[in-house]
């Protein structure tokens, strides 16, 4: 698995290196809104779980968002080989840790996932998927590069590994977030028409297995096709009751009944205390985000960087529209945080190591784009 060659005078330098400026300021608007919805959110789950003061979960907010820019900042800098490194180390260190969460984490809703490291909790799954998807990056590529290499057998096996580990959490809606994304990632690699219909028919099978294996999925997905669950029910009130502006700042009744109204809900805490305007306004984030990322990916001439650019974006835009179609009803309900916006260490770090990843890879630099006047 050697690095993929190009010249160090037209690749490797960072001379005239240029990060991409709309994906910085979408980011840092996502993380913006966080901020402002963790102090509209957080208070009542503060009181409510006798936290500290009322701003103590806004605060901590604050840090994880700090340390997420620090992660940011730094990840940016590194090469595509150090990405592919250090990728490999999250890799292995997300698979350790989440084998310790099953053998030592508390249950929390049912669920075996926050290893407890002191004075926080980590939920290795977060760091898990955007080191996967720089891994699959790799591995695809290089069978692009050597058809003889194996890259979509390991690629499917660190798949099988990673599903069977957050199965046993129980974690399905992470399991077929990272399904969605391998599925993407081998399609962009180039797979025959054979190879396609199994992925479908896979993709396919694997609700309906779901379906008859986890009790909590059927009742997730009885509840869909029938009447919306409490929370979810709630979440279209909220949305509902914020009309065009919202009720205001702060004065949302959503949070009041949800205990994940800071996290897998925060969606409709927005559009509760900010209206329709403002929740559209997050959507349009999200969608600036994915055009941006997937623009840059499509002109980079090596196949990792164009693989892996592509691959983060899908993991943070198709994890938002997982969450915004909770909250609407759309989708059955499954927890999973909005990036950059709920409330959570994990998801706040996972989040920001992929754009780190995905600056470091799209840094305008000689022979770097097929178009270098269009890649700006």
């Amino acid at each position: 698995m050697t690095d993929i060659p190009f010249s160090p005078a037209t690749f490797g330098t960072t001379r005239g290196a240029a990060f991409d400026r709309p994906l910085i300021v979408t980011t840092l608007v996502l993380i913006a809104v966080g901020l402002v919805l963790s102090l509209a959110a957080t208070p009542t789950i503060t009181q409510r779980l006798d936290a500290g003061g009322a701003f103590a979960l806004s605060i901590r907010h604050a840090l994880f968002a700090a340390a997420g820019l620090g992660v940011i900042g730094a990840v940016a800098f590194f090469t595509p080989l150090m990405v592919r490194r250090s990728a490999f180390i999250v890799l292995i260190g997300a698979f350790v840790l989440t084998l310790m969460a099953l053998a030592f984490a508390p249950e929390r809703n049912g669920a075996a996932r926050w290893l407890d490291m002191g004075p926080i909790s980590i939920q290795p799954s977060e760091f898990l998927k955007p080191a996967l998807v720089v891994f699959w990056a790799w591995m695809l590529a290089e069978q692009m590069r050597r058809p003889g290499f194996p890259g979509r057998t390991l690629s499917a096996a660190t798949f099988a590994l990673a599903a069977a580990l957050l199965l046993m959490q129980p974690d399905v809606g992470q399991s077929a977030l990272l399904f969605a994304i391998m599925a993407v990632m081998l399609t962009l690699s180039g797979l025959s028409a054979r190879m396609l219909a199994a992925l479908a028919g896979v993709t396919m099978i694997g609700p309906l297995a779901a379906y008859w294996t986890f009790p909590h999925v059927r009742a997730r997905i009885d509840a869909f096709l029938g009447e919306p669950g409490y929370q979810v029910s709630r979440a279209l009130e909220a949305i509902a009751a914020g009309g065009l502006f919202g009720r205001g700042p702060g004065e949302g009744v959503i949070k009041r009944q949800l205990p994940d109204a800071h996290a897998d809900f925060v969606y409709a805490v927005a559009a509760e205390e900010f209206g329709l305007l403002a929740s559209i306004g997050l959507i349009a984030l999200y969608v600036a985000f994915a055009w941006r990322g997937l623009s840059r990916a499509s002109r980079l001439i090596d196949p990792f960087s164009q693989l892996a650019t592509a691959g983060l974006t899908a993991l943070i835009c198709a994890q938002a529209a997982v969450h915004i179609a909770v909250n609407t009803s759309l989708a059955p309900a499954k927890g999973m945080t909005l990036p950059f916006v709920s409330y959570g260490g994990s998801s706040m770090l996972g989040a920001a190591l992929s754009v780190g990843f995905i600056l470091a890879l799209t840094r305008t630099r000689p022979g770097a784009y097929l178009y270098p006047e269009r890649a700006s």
